[in-house]
């Protein structure tokens, strides 16, 4: 079994962390600078890890987006280090696929951003776990999850193949990461969704930050 987990650590200026193991991973810079393994990594950036991130602040303080995908029984990979605070914001195992070991899957960290209004009833081919980056959205289907998230760092977990409407209030241009694990075969996809209604009006953008094809171990 595996699951995705989502980590917000939060380090103070020049600190340095404790290496932080995890079979993949995705860390998004949300405020700050760092160094992951040798890699400067400034604000609205991110970088893929396998196994094993060495961190540290650069000269500020520094909150990190950390999006993992991990075995379901792995110990829970807090931050640690002088000044460094750690906090698990969701996980979630994952049901829509039959994961094991030596099989092959694309994990992708990617945006949604200037979205206005409602979406609309929609799929996706994969799962994940969205992260408000400003703005507000509310998520309803009839079946899985539902959720308001009004602040930044707001989480939540999209099972993909229930769907969804997801709709913003009061017109505010609101952006989300995902951090999304799909089928190989959808690699060479700029976007996934699946309308299953017409295509709405909403005046989104996309922007990918990282992606790649994985090996579970």
């Amino acid at each position: 079994m595996y699951s995705l987990r989502l980590f917000h650590d939060h380090l103070p200026s020049g600190a340095k962390v404790q290496p932080i193991e995890s079979q993949h991973a995705f860390y998004y810079v949300f405020k700050g600078a760092v160094e992951i393994n040798g890699e400067k990594v400034e604000q609205d950036n991110a970088v893929y890890s396998m196994d094993i991130a060495n961190i540290r602040s650069l000269e500020q303080d520094t909150t990190i987006w950390r999006f993992e995908l991990v075995r379901t029984d792995s110990p829970l990979a807090y931050a640690t280090g002088d000044g460094v605070c750690s906090e698990l914001k969701i996980r979630r195992r994952v049901h829509m696929f039959e994961l094991s070991p030596k099989t092959d899957w694309f994990y992708r960290l990617d945006s949604i951003y200037n979205r206005i209004g409602t979406t609309g009833l929609h799929s996706h081919p994969g799962c994940g776990i969205r992260c408000l980056l400003n703005g507000n959205l509310h998520v309803r289907g009839s079946i899985g999850e539902n959720s308001d998230n009004v602040n930044p760092g707001d989480s939540w977990f999209e099972e993909g193949a229930y769907p969804i409407v997801s709709t913003t209030y009061d017109e505010i241009p609101t952006g989300f990461l995902r951090g999304m694990l799909l089928p190989v075969e959808y690699a060479q996809h700029r976007d996934t969704v699946i309308w299953l209604e017409s295509v709405p009006n909403t005046g989104s953008s996309w922007k990918s930050y990282a992606q790649t094809i994985v090996r579970l171990l």
